[in-house]
Formats: structure tokens, sequence, C-alpha cells
């Protein structure tokens, strides 16, 4: 005669627990997957309320702001209520643009502008201020001041005026 020991709930709460373990990593993969995956990168509301250069050479990950696709090349355009960032094909930010009052598209940037910059700064203060930018233009009908650094969260500056030559946009851009 053979004598079967019960083994008891231990024996069947491993494997219980091995099971339950098993199903819910099977969940959580199929609900990663019908949401579209996990965000990756950093998020852009702690960082950006602050200072939206700060930006540059991040990685996104979703956002709330509208995205939009380049009108030439590959990436991205993020619009936000204050900035706008230009991502590459890889989603990283590789300009961001922040706005003086009166802009049609966003409101006006209330942060502190880089390099002690104020809204309304006229040319030559800016170049009072900052020396003889590397190239000046005019390409967008207003003069446009640009300013290449080096050991700077960005590699150049672009200092848009407008026709009474008041700073009125700033693009930080990773690119010198």
């Amino acid at each position: 005669m053979h004598i079967r020991r019960d083994r008891g709930l231990m024996r069947h709460g491993r494997r219980t627990l091995a099971v339950s373990a098993f199903a819910f990593v099977i969940a959580v993969g199929v609900g990663v997957h019908l949401t579209g995956g996990m965000a990756t990168g950093a998020g852009m509301s702690s960082i950006a309320d602050s200072d939206p250069v700060r930006l540059l050479g991040v990685k996104l990950g979703e956002t709330s702001c509208p995205v939009v696709p380049l009108a030439v090349g590959t990436g991205t355009t993020v619009i936000c209520p204050q900035w706008t960032a230009i991502l590459s094909a890889t989603g990283v930010v590789a300009v961001v643009s922040v706005y003086g009052p009166g802009n049609a598209v966003v409101d006006a940037y209330e942060g502190s502008l880089p390099l002690g910059l104020a809204w309304g700064d006229d040319v030559t203060a800016v170049w009072d201020a900052l020396g003889r930018p590397n190239r000046i233009t005019g390409a967008y009908g207003t003069p446009t001041l640009v300013y290449m650094f080096t050991g700077k969260e960005y590699g150049s500056l672009e200092l848009r005026f407008d026709a009474a030559y008041h700073l009125m946009r700033v693009n930080a851009s990773l690119v010198h």
C-alpha cells in the first residue's frame, strides 16, 4: 500500500505564486503594447516650465503639446504655450525657440532669456552686451544676429528682431 503524503498548501502555493507572477508579467506586457508602449526620455513639463533651453539634446518622451511633422526634412515640431521645439527624427531636441510679446503662434515667454537678454532689447544693446555676432542675416525681413558658442548647453543663439529692431525671438540650437 502506497501512502501519499499531502504536502498541502506549500506545494500548491509555490505553483500558484509562479503562475500568478507569470500572468501578471503577461498582463503588463499586453497593457503596454495596447497603450502604445512605454514612454522613454524625459518628461518636458518639469524642465521646460523653468527653462526650455535646457531641453536641448534631451530625448523627449510623451508631451501634452501638439506635435506636427516638419515641412522640410525629417523630425517634428512641438508647439507649447510659451515655446516651440524642433525634434530630430530620433526625438532629440535640436532647437528651442522662445518668443516675445505679440507673437501670433505662442504666448510670450515669461522666463529668463539666455545671456541676460530681455524682450525689447534693441540691436545696439545686444551688440554692446554680446559683442559682434558670428553672422548677421536679414532673411526674414528684419535683422537676425547669430552667435556661436562652445561650452554652453547651446551651440548657437539666433536672435531675431522686429521692424523696430527690438528682440522678438530667440532660437537656441545644438548646432554651431
